[in-house]
């Protein structure tokens, strides 16, 4: 299957990414958009996996994730890769978590790799991907309302597991389903000491 790590967004946050995404939409801008209810957050991608690899994997990540505390993730800004006037890639960012997040896909990173998984070239940027432009079409109006929307705060969620993701693709887009849940329940800092 074709397979990532990721921390899935609660309802809000979705729903908050949505509304943004309309507004943007709204400039006909030519921009393939991430349906509402798939929007993540990618620690990790996979590629295919063959299906008789999954339970290393699982295990894996799961003792990579050993100790490690849910913490408090906010969203907010609205910005393009590689620019905001020229974006290929549009996302929303991570204000709080930013650090948190690098440190979970680090020791994602670093589990993968022995079963095979090549470490990411670029270093990790947290981010929400929530369209990817196609063509040059609409690209001035999209970069003014991205502008418009650069600072907004999407709200916080507390951040308790991370999963690995399915990727079924469809001429509709692709569909994710959750394979498996890795909870965080590691104590916040300061409160295992005894």
């Amino acid at each position: 299957m074709r397979a990532f790590i990721a921390v899935n967004l609660d309802e809000n946050l979705r729903r908050c990414v949505a509304e943004t995404q309309e507004k943007l939409r709204a400039t006909g801008a030519d921009v393939k958009w991430v349906k509402p209810e798939s929007i993540h957050l990618t620690l990790k991608f996979l590629g295919w996996v063959d299906d008789a690899r999954l339970p290393a994997v699982g295990e894996a990540v799961s003792a990579a994730l050993k100790g490690v505390a849910p913490f408090r993730l906010r969203l907010e800004q609205v910005g393009g890769f590689p620019t905001a006037t020229a974006p290929r890639v549009i996302w929303v960012g991570v204000k709080e978590g930013a650090q948190e997040l690098s440190g979970l896909a680090e020791r994602v990173e670093a589990a993968l790799e022995p079963l095979g998984f090549q470490r990411e070239e670029r270093a990790f940027s947290p981010h929400v991907t929530v369209g990817r432009h196609r063509t040059p079409s609409g690209r001035q109006a999209l970069a003014a309302m991205m502008q418009q929307e650069r600072e907004r705060s999407f709200g916080e969620m507390e951040v308790r597991r991370v999963e690995l993701m399915r990727s079924d693709l469809r001429p509709t887009g692709a569909i994710y389903t959750s394979q498996r849940a890795f909870e965080l329940t590691g104590a916040p800092a300061g409160q295992g000491e005894k």
